[in-house]
């Protein structure tokens, strides 16, 4: 199953069950494997093909998301689009506000925290 595929399939049991948006914040992974079926896809990519389709869906996600749980470990955020991330909260009324903005740009910059980023710099000659 390619990642469209899978991303289409997620997508459509969201639109059917929101609660299930949060499963996904907190288990990428597990969550599109259990609607699916499907094992040893791309994470980042379908969760990204999942989004833009259901940006698009009118979902009002804001009693159901808490994205303060979202599994940072499961997801390449270097390949994230920040404001099309932004852009697709905003349709689906999901709070940003919640989202552990520094975990993620400690991650965009590879040591995990500022400090592995300045060490990585200053540490080693």
């Amino acid at each position: 199953m390619d990642a469209q595929t899978i991303a289409n399939r997620v997508a459509e049991a969201v639109e059917a069950a929101p609660a299930r948006a949060q499963e996904l914040i907190a288990d990428p992974r597990g969550a599109m494997e259990r609607i699916t079926g499907a094992t040893g896809f791309d994470v980042t990519g379908v969760l990204t093909a999942t989004l833009r389709k259901l940006s698009g869906s009118g979902l009002d996600l804001s009693r159901v998301v808490d994205l303060s749980e979202l599994d940072l470990e499961q997801i390449d955020v270097v390949r994230l689009d920040i404001a099309e991330l932004q852009d697709a909260a905003r349709k689906l009324h999901v709070d940003m506000s919640k989202l552990d903005m520094g975990a993620i740009a400690g991650k965009m910059l590879g040591g995990g925290s500022l400090g592995g980023l300045l060490g990585g710099l200053f540490g080693k000659r």
